[in-house]
């Protein structure tokens, strides 16, 4: 059994250490900014945060549905809204990216797609490869955008590199 000014030393220790833990806990909920939510059609906000990133501009599709086209370093790419119901309410983002490269093994494609789980890359039925990233657009924010479009950066750097370089190998 512990002495008294051992027991008192204790528990002195013990409540400190519950205080910094409930004050930490606190202050970490209390500085956390709110994400900033994208009405569903504001594509504007959208086409906005790509421009960020590269070149952008928002265009349609010949069915009407929204996309946006743009450039990224150097590589273009394509931003669809999909899942739409009379051009609006969109409920899936597809990013997309296609190269006139042609001669890309599917063991490549293969392991590319082995690689991570945001992607996802393919032959076109031509031969060319491609590769696409795909999001629910449901509660979409600024900030939840803005990291597809960084995962989208990546991508498109990686791409090349790891899939393109390595096609005549």
């Amino acid at each position: 059994m512990l002495d008294r000014p051992a027991r008192l030393t204790r528990a002195a220790f013990l409540a400190a250490a519950c205080i910094t833990t409930a004050l930490g806990s606190a202050s970490a909920t209390e500085t956390r900014p709110a994400a900033k939510a994208i009405e569903a059609n504001n594509f504007a906000t959208m086409l906005h945060i790509a421009q960020g990133y590269g070149e952008a501009e928002l265009t349609k599709t010949e069915t009407g549905d929204p996309v946006i086209t743009g450039d990224i370093n150097g590589t273009a790419y394509q931003l669809f809204f999909l899942d739409c119901r009379d051009n609006l309410d969109c409920r899936t983002l597809n990013f997309y990216a296609i190269w006139g490269t042609p001669g890309v093994s599917l063991e490549l494609i293969n392991r590319w797609n082995a690689m991570g789980a945001y992607n996802k890359s393919y032959l076109t039925i031509d031969g060319f490869p491609a590769v696409e990233l795909n999001a629910s657009a449901i509660d979409l924010g600024e900030d939840r955008l803005a990291d597809l479009f960084d995962r989208w950066t990546v991508t498109l750097a990686a791409y090349p590199r790891e899939v393109l370089d390595n096609a005549n190998e």
